[in-house]
């Protein structure tokens, strides 16, 4: 069934702008990727979804994916999960609110404005009630289980900026995937994912025409897999389907874990950073002396992780106002040092840590959130 409505959804009125300073936003509200709701139930209900949507429902390692269960864009993949030391499965349901709105695949985001968030619980509640009444959003055991926030824009540089941003801090409780095109961390309730949209899609069997909309294409995405903080902190019913399709709420966490995962400062060579730092007002000279070191070092050890593994380890190559870790507690000290050193000395200077390569072509380049989140 092909489901069509008549609305104002706007997937980001993007522009290439001239001298490579990359695409500004128009306006805000496009800041959503994809969602998913979620339905605990039991066994009777899993056989109704697999004869309403004439698929086989097989688990493995009790799981089981079905791919594109609508054959429809909009809804990504339904996802049955059988829980453990239960006798409860858990459906959920992929949806990427640009596509359905739109009736075609996209590399647009979601605008929250009112009339799309109607226009998208009428549209989800006709593909659930497709399969089955059963599965109508009035059924209240639903619940929001998952919201992807991303903003993005164009640039010629976005896989210089990934490369950059892939060797920036991983915060705490948070894990490091090395990830080729892209900056990727994890911890149990979130990702963030800061990469290259071209480079994802060619390693997809989408369309050309689709591949082609993304050249260029850089995005930053935050993945909230554990809602409990928001709705709470939002005072948000757990029960609300859209209480967190709101461009302010987005725009507060895509800022905050911005500056977490990727720091704040723009982007240097080492010889225009030496140049800004030794005109800075009001430090020593041996702080300065002191912030080009890091910064030589970040750069000799590939990325600021590595910079803090030289630490841990005591090498020889640490500065020596970081040097003596010779257990977990002095290197946790020495941390927090190193760590406050680059927020004093360089961040709040307006440098990265993160240096550009001498021979990428540019001597300066705009942090990227700057175009994110300077309209």
């Amino acid at each position: 069934m092909q489901l069509m409505l008549k609305n104002n959804f706007s997937t980001g009125n993007f522009k290439r702008s001239v001298k490579g300073a990359g695409k500004i936003r128009e306006g805000w509200g496009d800041v959503i990727d994809t969602f998913e709701i979620a339905l605990i139930t039991g066994h009777s209900v899993v056989n109704l979804l697999s004869h309403g949507l004439g698929k086989e429902v097989r688990f493995k390692n009790n799981f089981c994916k079905l791919p594109d269960p609508l054959g429809q864009p909009g809804v990504r993949a339904i996802n049955i999960k059988r829980l453990k030391n239960s006798e409860k499965f858990c459906i959920a349901v992929e949806i990427n609110p640009a596509e359905l709105l739109e009736g075609a695949a996209s590399i647009g985001l979601f605008q929250c404005s009112q009339e799309n968030v109607r226009a998208l619980q009428q549209l989800l509640n006709e593909s659930l009630e497709s399969i089955h009444s059963h599965f109508s959003l009035t059924n209240r055991k639903w619940r929001l289980s998952r919201v992807d926030y991303a903003l993005q824009f164009y640039t010629p540089h976005v896989e210089l900026y990934t490369i950059l941003e892939s060797k920036g801090p991983v915060p705490y409780r948070y894990k490091g995937l090395q990830k080729p095109g892209s900056t990727y961390n994890e911890c149990k309730s979130s990702r963030i994912n800061a990469y290259n949209k071209e480079d994802q899609l060619s390693k997809t069997n989408s369309s050309a025409s689709l591949k082609e909309k993304a050249k260029d294409l850089y995005r930053f995405e935050y993945q909230c897999l554990d809602l409990r903080y928001l709705n709470k902190k939002y005072d948000i019913d757990h029960g609300d389907l859209f209480g967190l399709c709101r461009e302010d709420i987005a725009i507060t966490v895509l800022k905050a874990h911005h500056k977490r995962h990727i720091k704040v400062g723009d982007y240097y060579t080492y010889r225009e950073a030496a140049k800004r730092i030794k005109e800075m007002e009001g430090k020593q000279e041996r702080t300065k002396e002191k912030a080009l070191e890091v910064l030589r070092f970040i750069e000799a050890a590939g990325s600021v992780p590595n910079a803090l593994r030289a630490i841990q380890n005591d090498a020889d190559s640490v500065p020596e106002q970081f040097r003596g870790a010779d257990g977990d507690r002095s290197y946790e000290i020495l941390k927090d040092r190193f760590n406050e050193f680059i927020r004093e000395h360089l961040c709040k200077e307006g440098i990265n840590p993160v240096l550009l390569p001498s021979d990428c072509g540019v001597a300066f380049l705009l942090n990227t959130s700057v175009k994110l989140f300077v309209a």
